[in-house]
């Protein structure tokens, strides 16, 4: 019976109702096949982290044993191997809402669940941010991408939890291994310069961007900006499956070098290797 409803379900567009975990119910909105897929067409495990930063997640990758890269033109990989002896897959995708493109064809091709490790685009963050772990749990502002996904407007822009399944494991292991971390919700950022400099916009644009800014800010939560995670959180639920989010807070401010230039990128590979790295591998592994 159960069969026969899903397959009559998916014939007529209905919507299904999938199980996620304590409290948690969606309906999954996506019925693609590797079949339709422009990245990904092999299957991946179930389990996986995913970079924007390309070097990031090649560096990532380094950490697994008998591994194999799958490249495609567009300059997204996906590199599948083993960590302690349970296969994984780390993969880099695009910067921004076509993101979602990769994140979409991967819960396709097997993925349940995906942990993002990316940067933190909040302006002028503190000293003190550089050796600790923001945890995202929640995300929003996220509108173009909702349009172009067949969101209902009710949701355009609204807060959307991440995997309460992988949060837990996140806190977990940073409890477990000491480790500073505190969480975030992180606002989506459509334009990187937009909502970070809005005073390099002409008078009308400065406005209306500060505008946004202010009605973001009088969410309760510490704030955390990205361009990816709200479009990971998005495809997620829409698939009925798990995301989550930690971001790293490397140097976007220096006006003659790059995050990952000169003494930043000496910075930045220093808390990657001696934070990041083994904790986001253990608590992908502790879900």
């Amino acid at each position: 019976m159960r069969v026969l409803f899903l397959t009559f379900a998916i014939v007529l567009g209905l919507p299904i109702t999938m199980r996620l975990g304590a409290n948690e119910t969606t309906c999954k909105q996506i019925f693609l096949t590797l079949e339709d897929c422009l990245f990904v067409k092999y299957p991946v495990p179930e389990k996986g982290i995913v970079c924007s930063n390309y070097e990031r997640a090649f560096r990532l990758s380094e950490n697994l044993d008998d591994s194999e890269i799958h490249k495609c033109s567009w300059g997204s990989f996906v590199v599948i191997g083993n960590y302690k002896d349970e296969k994984i897959f780390i993969a880099c995708a695009p910067v921004g809402s076509g993101s979602g493109l990769l994140f979409t064809e991967l819960f396709v091709a097997g993925a349940k669940y995906i942990i993002r490790y990316g940067s933190d685009d909040v302006k002028l963050p503190p000293e003190s941010d550089a050796y600790l772990v923001k945890i995202v749990d929640e995300a929003d502002n996220l509108y173009g991408f909702n349009l172009q996904s067949g969101v209902p407007t009710e949701e355009w822009g609204q807060s959307i939890n991440a995997s309460t399944e992988i949060v837990s494991s996140l806190i977990s292991t940073a409890v477990s291994k000491k480790i500073n971390y505190e969480m975030r919700i992180c606002h989506h950022l459509e334009n990187y310069h937009g909502l970070r400099s809005p005073d390099k916009f002409s008078s009308e644009r400065a406005e209306r961007l500060q505008a946004i800014l202010q009605e973001l800010k009088r969410h309760p939560k510490t704030a955390s900006f990205d361009m990816e995670t709200a479009v990971l959180f998005r495809v997620a639920k829409d698939f009925g499956l798990h995301a989550a989010t930690i971001l790293q807070t490397v140097k976007k401010e220096s006006p003659k070098l790059s995050s990952y230039e000169g003494e930043n990128y000496q910075e930045a590979r220093k808390v990657e290797e001696e934070i990041f790295f083994n904790y986001v591998l253990d608590a992908l592994l502790n879900i």
